[in-house]
């Protein structure tokens, strides 16, 4: 939406984080917050509950309160999440063109930047892949292909306004429509996003909304992650990964907290 005095659109990323028992969400949002500044170059907002304390200077910090708890199994590990909330980032966002991110997929090239010199409502990735290759990506068995809300692009129009309401409503009758696309699991961004996007294109994936960006995810636990010869390269007990330095989505949350991963931000943002 190009504002009406000619003025240029302003640009900015939301990070969705809330605390749990298990895990610092908002002190990993900290860091990416950091690499988004670096990389990406633009104002950061945080999304968070009352009470978290984060410790990088943000644009803004919009506390709501959100008792949406999700449970899932890391290997022999129950870990407790809170992915609410998503859904407003329509109304939350201060800014006309609006990149909205896990807290966990950090920032580490400004690929996405570029994708802001394309004309669109909003930007959905279609595509994941992992270090063992392409990952799943259905709602269920017998459902359909779902979208990845680790990585939303939009820009404030009409069509966008009318694709977050219709999650709003998913999201409330969650159980309903479930049942009708025969999603596996628990409540998931990716699910009520997928079937917002689904439906408002005639249940069909419009190709012109999808990123071209498929996202990086490592699913494995990780030791380490350096950058060495504009290689990045990430170690695990048994094995180690070399590629070019690109974004990348962290499933390990606990190496996430680690000092090894503080110095790695520490390091990259004195360059």
């Amino acid at each position: 939406m190009k504002n009406l005095s000619g003025l240029e659109e302003s640009k900015g990323c939301i990070l969705f984080a809330y605390n749990t028992q298990d895990i610092d969400y908002v002190s990993i949002a900290d860091a990416n917050a950091k690499l988004i500044t670096k990389n990406l170059k633009l104002p950061v907002t945080l999304v968070t509950d009352l009470n978290t304390k984060p410790n990088f200077d943000y644009d803004k910090v919009i506390r709501v309160e959100n008792t949406f708890d999700n449970f899932r199994n890391f290997g022999q590990t129950k870990q407790t999440w809170r992915n609410g909330g998503r859904s407003r980032a329509y109304e939350l966002s201060p800014y006309d063109l609006t990149i909205v991110l896990d807290s966990d997929y950090l920032m580490l090239d400004n690929s996405l930047i570029k994708l802001f010199d394309q004309n669109f409502d909003y930007r959905l990735h279609y595509n994941s892949y992992s270090e063992d290759g392409i990952i799943y990506n259905k709602m269920g068995a017998n459902s359909l292909p779902f979208v990845w809300a680790t990585c939303v692009l939009f820009r404030k129009t009409s069509k966008t306004k009318l694709y977050f309401d219709f999650i709003k409503r998913i999201e409330r009758n969650y159980a309903y429509y479930k049942t009708l696309f025969q999603t596996s699991g628990s409540f998931r961004n990716d699910y009520v996003f997928a079937i917002a996007n689904l439906v408002l294109n005639g249940y069909s994936l419009d190709q012109h909304q999808g990123s071209p960006l498929p996202i990086y995810t490592v699913e494995k636990d990780i030791d380490s992650i350096d950058i060495k010869n504009k290689n990045m390269i990430i170690k695990h007990s048994d094995s180690a990964v070399v590629s070019p330095i690109q974004n990348v989505h962290i499933m390990d949350k606990k190496y996430l907290q680690t000092e090894n991963f503080k110095n790695f931000i520490q390091g990259i943002c004195c360059e």
